[in-house]
């Protein structure tokens, strides 16, 4: 498979990858914190992050995911200005999604041939190194400690999720596309 074949691969199956964490998060990631949807409304409110580990400093608000922070800081940079709450969430899932599948065509690149291990690998080192690591290093969620296990659990989940769907995907295109 020609490495644009593979490239071509990984990003749709980043992107199924992240259709399959974004069930991640709305169905399974309330079983393991252990609440429901109908609780999701009546948690504490978010506090400043007491245990960040940023170089820089917090970027993201109290309660903000990490796409969301990106989103409304290259808004913000861009703009002048604050977007607004339906823009701020426009702006979040744009970021997911590029981050997804951009994140999908990088794994086409490396690996090569889709296969679901090394998928669900992929996405093993990417809640590694970007969501435990980079992350939180440039001020875009809580710090590690800031974050009780069960989050952590979910993060990872949400993330071995998107690999797996990440490398089914990409060996369905393989034997898809028509040979080179």
């Amino acid at each position: 498979m020609s490495a644009y074949r593979n490239v071509l691969a990984g990003l749709i199956g980043g992107a199924v990858g992240t259709l399959a964490m974004g069930q991640y998060w709305t169905r399974v990631a309330p079983l393991v914190e252990g609440r429901s949807e109908e609780d999701g409304d009546q948690q504490k409110e978010p506090k400043k992050d007491k245990h960040s580990i940023s170089v820089i400093g917090q970027q993201h608000q109290p309660g903000e995911s990490s796409t969301a922070a990106i989103g409304r800081v290259a808004y913000e940079k861009t703009e002048g200005h604050a977007p607004g709450r339906q823009t701020r969430a426009a702006l979040s899932e744009a970021v997911h999604w590029g981050m997804g599948s951009g994140s999908g065509a990088l794994y086409g690149a490396l690996a090569g041939r889709g296969n679901p291990v090394k998928g669900a690998a992929f996405g093993v080192g990417l809640w590694a190194l970007v969501d435990e690591g980079i992350v939180p290093l440039l001020g875009l969620q809580d710090g590690p400690a800031g974050t009780p296990a069960k989050g952590h659990a979910n993060r990872l989940g949400a993330h071995l999720t998107y690999g797996l769907a990440l490398g089914v995907t990409a060996l369905l295109i393989d034997a898809l596309l028509p040979e080179d």
